[in-house]
């Protein structure tokens, strides 16, 4: 077909679809993707042109379409292998199109990934419901690149219907949200699909251009914002604006005798700001790209369910161009400019248009295959850097890398406030000024004087009232408890142990032996046991238990003093038992010849009982062991084998290409948030834009 013949091909509805919604029960939706055509991508094949082909991504399912051999503005024919419809489980996702560049697998081992040519981020709020989108993305790397157009557009055709009860894709958004793994068996699915969710960088590791692309968005945004806010400032000082004017210094008078409504007239603030935003992005904008009407939500909520559903919108491409510019489009213009001053300056005209990332990447404006030609490796497009990489050896990495984490959330930070108050994603809009009315009432209603006015009395009391004199003194008899809870643990350790002296807390040493008190039975030094007395009953040593009344023992200082109590009742049974023990010693010799013959017996019958326990053990021991050495043998053949089977399967579905590989796709709100989908109206705009700009170029 001729070109003009293909672009009316591809106007017709898509002939196949690749469905995924049919599997999917708990869906609240269904998105429909088609890619139409590209235009303006870059050559990347060596000899040839480009193969361009598209992958979207969405949730935790991806698809790629057919590829177009030999072209770099492809169009894609409505019997191909181009069109999608993904279930919708979450509202707040993003749909993710990346363009590439099919290289053939000559070898068939897959090890090269396909060369990226950009990507595109659609959020699903973006979209209104019952309305069919023929819309054009430009391609970029990722949101650190604000040169539209550099690398090409591709044309989608996309429609959204919301299923059953509208009121859950409202309510949805108060949901935390989980993370996905999309999970694949294709190695380039992987790895383009890996690229149209993170983009080209990917983690927060250090990079000069990455760190002056966040400087330059800042930069950019602080000029933007100068001129109306000094605007804003001199129209109400000077009363350019009467109304406002009005109200402000009728305000300020009032607050003024009335200080406890100052946080409430901020929120009202915000909520008036956030107002006039919505007026803007409502009437401004060219139809088809305003949000969701304030009424359609409210009645999609109270009535979502029974008699009311998001209306469609019927809006066609404009032919002319409209007034309206949106603040992304105004960063990026301001950018551009910037970037052509810089590279005019430091370079010559031939080099052509930089890129936003703080410097030129000319290695990117070269077919990617021609590296292999000088030896040089290919570069993963989704391998993050080593850790071992140039920039740890660079000392400034250590001073700029913390601060570009630190600019890239101020970014984000900026970035969400600005799609807060642009309403680019209407529900969480919605939500956060519903969350500010009520804060607003809140605010403006609580009783400052009396909450303060109490708060303050009951902290006079807790911190200076008479109940503290109380407390301080059951905190020192806690304190006192506790202290002497600490001796006695710190004295029953010595004493049952027997590291020290009881008395003066010597440790035991070379030097400073232990000794016995016979009368206490302790362990003291030598210098607290200088002493000798009578002991009636011995509490240590060979007569430990006997009377011995006659005979002079080692005490204690403590026992020798008297100073020690001991329990009364406990020494007269011990002496009874010793009395009683005590025989007379004509039966001395005969006891002995008994306690002798005892023992025999019984050391005989514990020799018998122990040697049949130790038969008895060697026996169970043996089957004990051959029971363990036979299952061990079994088990660790079984584990070989099964590891032999594995490796064996591992090694058949690397030669065959069948391992699985898995992306994170993170739902965070914030980062879903802050994505920027830049929608531009028709192709005939912007090619007659490319055309000025190349012949500006060329003067």
């Amino acid at each position: 077909m001729t070109p003009s013949e293909l672009l009316v091909d591809a106007q017709k509805p898509s002939k196949y679809y690749v469905d995924y919604s049919s599997s999917c029960h708990n869906r609240v939706g269904t998105l429909s993707v088609e890619v139409l055509e590209m235009r303006g991508v870059r050559k990347c094949d060596l000899m040839g042109k480009s193969d361009p082909y598209a992958v979207f991504v969405f949730e935790d399912k991806a698809m790629k379409t057919d590829y177009i051999s030999n072209c770099l503005n492809p169009v894609f024919p409505h019997k191909c292998k181009r069109a999608v419809k993904f279930p919708i489980t979450t509202p707040a996702a993003s749909l993710y199109v990346g363009g590439f560049d099919y290289d053939t697998d000559v070898t068939h081992t897959n090890i090269e990934d396909d060369d990226p040519l950009g990507r595109v981020v659609v959020k699903l709020s973006c979209l209104r419901p019952n309305t069919e989108y023929d819309v054009v993305y430009p391609l970029q790397h990722s949101e650190l690149k604000r040169l539209k157009g550099e690398r090409g557009y591709i044309r989608l055709r996309m429609m959204l219907n919301w299923e059953g009860n509208d009121r859950k894709v409202l309510t949805s958004y108060l949901k935390p949200q989980e993370s996905m793994i999309l999970a694949t068996n294709d190695r380039k699915l992987w790895a383009a699909s890996l690229y149209c969710i993170h983009g080209k960088h990917i983690g927060d590791e250090y990079n000069w251009n990455v760190f002056m692309s966040y400087v330059d968005e800042l930069k950019g945004i602080a000029f933007l914002l100068q001129k109306p806010l000094l605007k804003f400032i001199m129209d109400i000082v000077f009363w350019r604006k009467p109304a406002r004017s009005s109200f402000l210094f009728l305000s300020w008078q009032y607050l003024v005798l009335r200080p406890t409504y100052i946080p409430g007239f901020f929120v009202f603030s915000i909520l008036a700001a956030a107002h006039d935003t919505y007026v803007t992005n409502a009437r401004r904008r060219p139809k088809l790209h305003r949000v969701t009407p304030l009424y359609d939500i409210f009645l999609t909520l109270i009535g979502g369910g029974v008699f009311w559903k998001f209306c469609g919108i019927d809006a066609p491409t404009e032919a002319k161009d409209h007034p309206y510019v949106d603040f992304d489009d105004q960063l990026a213009s301001l950018n551009l400019h910037n970037q052509h001053e810089k590279r005019g300056k430091a370079h010559s005209s031939e080099l052509g248009v930089s890129d936003l990332m703080g410097g030129a990447e000319e290695e990117e404006a070269q077919p990617i295959k021609s590296k292999s030609k000088k030896g040089k490796k290919k570069v993963h497009v989704t391998k993050t850097s080593s850790v071992l990489s140039l920039n740890v050896l660079n000392p400034m990495s250590l001073v700029l890398g913390p601060l570009q984490i630190v600019l890239k959330n101020v970014c984000m930070g900026v970035r969400t406030a600005n799609n807060l108050f642009t309403w680019k994603d209407p529900f969480v809009s919605f939500w956060t000024t519903s969350a500010l009315f009520v804060l607003w009432i809140v605010v403006t209603i609580f009783p400052y004087a009396f909450f303060f006015f109490w708060l303050f009395r009951i902290l006079g009391v807790v911190i200076l009232g008479p109940q503290n004199a109380i407390i301080w003194w059951h905190l020192q008899k806690k304190k006192l408890k506790a202290k002497a809870e600490k001796a006695k643990d710190e004295n029953e350790r010595f004493r049952v142990l027997e590291i020290g002296c009881s008395i003066c807390k010597v440790q035991f040493g070379l030097f400073n032996g232990k000794h016995h008190c016979r009368n206490c039975g302790e362990a003291v030094c030598g210098p607290c046991s200088q002493h000798k007395m009578k002991v009636e009953i011995s509490m240590f040593g060979s007569e430990k238990g006997t009377l011995t009344p006659a005979k002079k023992k080692r005490v204690c200082d403590f026992c020798f003093r008297g100073e020690k109590v001991f329990d009364k009742e406990k020494r007269k049974k011990m002496k009874l038992e010793a009395k009683e023990a005590d025989v007379d010693d004509s039966n001395v010799v005969l006891d002995g010849f008994k306690g002798a013959w005892s023992g025999v017996k019984k050391v005989g019958k514990g020799v018998a009982k122990g040697g049949e326990l130790v038969g008895t053990g060697l026996v169970q021991g043996s089957m004990a062991v051959g029971e363990g050495v036979v299952d061990g043998t079994a088990m660790v053949g079984k584990g070989t084998g099964s590891l032999l089977k594995k490796t064996g399967k591992s090694l058949i579905n690397l030669v065959g290409n069948q391992y699985t590989l898995e992306v994170p796709i993170e739902r965070s709100m914030t980062k879903k948030f802050v994505d920027r989908p830049c929608v531009d109206q028709s192709f005939a705009k912007k090619i007659k834009e490319d055309k000025k700009r190349r012949k500006s170029k060329q003067s």
